[in-house]
Order: C-alpha cells, then sequence, then structure tokens
C-alpha cells in the first residue's frame, strides 16, 4: 500500500479568519462607496446597481456578506479536516505510541489510505482522549453544514444539519486545533 505524501500545505485558521476580516471590510467599504454614489446620484454608479431600489441594495450587500460567510465556513473547515487527516498520517507513520496513535495504525492496515474522516478519525478522538468528544461531537454538525455547502445545497438542511456562523465555525475548529496541536 502506498504511503501518503503529506504536502505540508494545509491552511491555517488564523490566516483564513485575517482573510475574511479583510474581505468583510472591504465589502463594507464597497457598499459604503455605492450607497453613497446611489444617494448622490443614482445614475452615476455601476451598471450592476443602476436599476436597483435602495431596498434591493441592501439585500444585495446582505446577500454578500451571507455568501462571504458561506465560503470562510467551507475553507475553516476544509482547513480543519486537512490538519486532522495529517495528523492521523502522521502518528501512523511516525508510530505514535499513544492509545490514539495505536488505534490510527490499526485503522491504517484496515483501511490504507481510505480511512473515513467520521467514522475512523473523529470517533478515535472521541473514543481515547474524553475530554475531546464535545468539541468533535461539534464539528461532526460542521462536517454536514459543509456538505450541504460542498455539494450545491439542494437539500433542506435539518435534523443532519443547521447552518453556522464564521464565528461559530471558527470557534469550534479552533477547539479540534487545541486538541491535535
Amino acid at each position: 500500500m502506498a504511503k501518503v505524501s503529506l504536502s505540508g500545505s494545509e491552511k491555517s485558521i488564523e490566516d483564513i479568519w485575517s482573510w475574511y476580516e479583510d474581505q468583510k471590510e472591504a465589502l463594507r467599504d464597497f457598499k459604503n462607496k455605492i450607497t453613497t454614489a446611489f444617494l448622490a446620484s443614482p445614475t452615476s454608479i455601476n451598471d450592476k446597481f443602476i436599476s436597483l431600489t435602495f431596498d434591493e441594495l441592501n439585500d444585495y450587500f446582505d446577500n454578500s456578506v451571507e455568501e462571504l460567510e458561506h465560503l470562510v465556513a467551507l475553507d475553516i473547515i476544509s482547513a480543519t479536516e486537512g490538519t486532522l487527516r495529517a495528523d492521523f498520517f502522521s502518528r501512523v507513520f511516525e508510530k505514535d505510541k499513544s492509545n490514539l496513535g495505536r488505534e490510527f495504525r490499526d485503522i491504517y492496515k484496515q483501511k490504507g489510505n481510505k480511512v473515513s474522516l467520521e467514522e475512523d478519525i473523529i470517533e478515535s478522538w472521541k473514543t481515547h482522549v474524553a475530554e475531546s468528544k464535545s468539541d468533535f461531537g461539534s464539528l461532526i454538525g460542521l462536517l454536514h453544514y459543509r456538505h450541504w455547502l460542498a455539494h450545491g445545497r439542494y437539500w433542506t438542511l435539518n435534523k443532519k444539519g443547521r447552518r453556522y456562523s464564521a464565528d461559530e465555525t471558527y470557534g469550534i475548529a479552533e477547539s479540534i486545533f487545541d486538541f491535535v496541536a
């Protein structure tokens, strides 16, 4: 079985968050610029906005902020998954002697590179690091949200998931990084 070659290119959630804050500020500045121009002389604004009412203009920017939150949440969740998978393979290949490391090696012997994030990695963390159970349980909820985002949002989120704000997503990811780091 071929060994996974780790890229070392995982993104940090701090870098993602910094980018998010920059984009929120840029969006806020753009909204202020367009709103000021709209109120001063509606015909002088970008063609995209010229036919909108003031309420429609506000809706456009509210929707833009919501989309930004979805994108950032997806990026943070992906970074968290990447870190968990890299941690899994590091513990396997470095022959980590902890109970978690031993379980990871057993899973790797059975499944190789086809290890499941939820069924194998997360469940192992919950089993072997008792204080992580709640945080990893929250991560499962985030993964349902991630699946919804990544697969086109065509179903209604219900018992198996809900929408998360960027702040909530970051908080859950940060708690997972505290265990893995």
